[in-house]
């Protein structure tokens, strides 16, 4: 009986855990970085959009 308890908690988990990836991919959708803030070709991106004189950057953080 408790191999039911303990395969449903783990069968939730991984539909859990496989919804909450699949909000944050459409969530992140418009977003080329996917919210990386740190990296060399989020700085290119912003150096770009400087340059064609962009209002509304293109990855938001």
């Amino acid at each position: 009986m408790w191999q039911y308890f303990v395969l449903a908690i783990v069968i939730l988990s991984a539909i859990g855990y496989v919804a909450y990836r699949t909000w944050q991919t459409f969530r992140a959708a418009s977003d080329p970085c996917h919210g990386c803030a740190g990296c060399a070709i989020h700085d290119q991106l912003k150096a770009k959009q400087k340059r064609k004189g962009r209002k509304k950057p293109v990855c938001f953080k």
